[in-house]
């Protein structure tokens, strides 16, 4: 399976968060795709009885058929699921967003809805025609999503596709996209890291030129050598700056700060953690499918959902099971053997024997003799 996208987390509260970090899908299409889309849906179910999700998006989008399949999951779901935008919301992430119940975001992120794409190859016209009208079916669809999330109507949607809309966090908010603005959240670092534009330390895959002018003047952008891109804008709140140039072993001093400094090195443990603790779970699982013997079949469901324990443990209660077992079945072997009467059958007494032989003697006695 190529690298996930995607980082499914439980959380203390008993809530549940996925975290889409850059890319959708990565460098390999999720369309005709077998594992992927399959391993997305497997997390997402293992978040368990979870009554609400929180997706942070942080993306300049991707596969647009990963974003309508992964919207639609988290819409069929039976949790509230809030998309939280605190950096870029653009492209086929804005799909997924639409699917969420609400949509909040940071008053300096950005969101962008832009004309779909599609690469078509090596073409010939039939195939250039069948391409047409795979956009044409992609855009309706997604113009039908704008619509309902947004309450405009299709043509004033398709005109914001068309025009390549870049927006301020207030200006999707007025267009119908963001439900609720906040400040409680990391502020937005743009960097220009050799042509490339990175919000909060992750690619967003679009040239920095072709940000729109707010994006790259609005925050204090630099390129990959430290040096600052454009000039800080007059008016800017020193918060950010500070975040930027602050010295990270005087600065960090919890989780929180760690992850404002180095987003993509604490989600790359975190994930790495993920990963573990899902394998380990995996194997003891499988432990106490291979130990299970019949008839602890109850014994075993328990052990690894309901009231999970280790396959060490889930062998020490077979073994006390089996033994309560073995005592109530003898217990009852005695009380049938009681109820039948069994026991009072005893053996052919000595007197008894005697009257018998008497008898079979008194037979041979009168027999004919040859």
């Amino acid at each position: 399976m190529p690298k996930k996208f995607w980082q499914f987390r439980n959380q203390a509260d008993g809530s549940g968060e996925l975290l889409l970090y850059g890319s959708i899908a990565g460098e390999k299409s999720w369309y005709g795709d077998e594992v992927t889309p399959k391993e997305f849906a497997a997390e997402l179910s293992a978040l368990g009885n979870v009554s609400d999700i929180t997706v942070r998006i942080n993306s300049g989008g991707g596969d647009v058929f990963a974003a309508v399949e992964i919207g639609n999951l988290l819409e069929q779901h039976p949790a509230n699921v809030t998309a939280r935008i605190g950096g870029v919301c653009a492209s086929a992430a804005t799909v997924i967003a639409c699917h969420c119940n609400k949509v909040i975001a940071a008053n300096d992120s950005t969101y962008m809805v832009h004309p779909v794409s599609m690469y078509c190859g090596y073409a010939n016209a039939a195939d250039l025609q069948k391409c047409m009208e795979a956009l044409a079916t992609i855009k309706e669809n997604i113009i039908n999503l704008y619509a309902k999330k947004t309450g405009r109507n299709k043509d004033e949607v398709a005109g914001w596709m068309d025009a390549t809309s870049w927006w301020t966090g207030s200006q999707a908010k007025e267009h119908g996209f963001v439900d609720e603005l906040t400040d409680n959240g990391e502020d937005a670092v743009v960097e220009n890291r050799s042509g490339v534009l990175f919000v909060n330390s992750v690619s967003m895959n679009i040239p920095f030129a072709e940000a729109p002018k707010f994006v790259q003047d609005s925050l204090t952008a630099k390129d990959t050598a430290g040096q600052s891109a454009n000039p800080k804008p007059a008016g800017q709140p020193e918060k950010q700056q500070e975040v930027q140039d602050m010295d990270p072993k005087d600065s960090i001093k919890t989780v929180d700060d760690l992850r404002k400094v180095f987003p993509t090195l604490v989600d790359q443990i975190e994930q790495a953690a993920t990963e573990a603790a899902t394998n380990a779970e995996r194997v003891r699982i499988q432990r106490i499918e291979d130990m299970a013997l019949p008839g602890s079949e109850k014994l075993a469901a328990e052990a690894k959902f309901s009231k999970p324990m280790s396959a060490a443990d889930f062998a020490e209660a077979m073994v006390k099971n089996a033994k309560t077992q073995g005592a109530t079945y003898l217990a009852q072997v005695q009380k049938d053997a009681e109820n039948s009467g069994v026991n009072g059958v005893t053996n052919t007494s000595p007197a008894d024997k005697n009257e018998g032989d008497a008898f079979i003697a008194a037979i041979k006695g009168v027999a004919p003799k040859n």
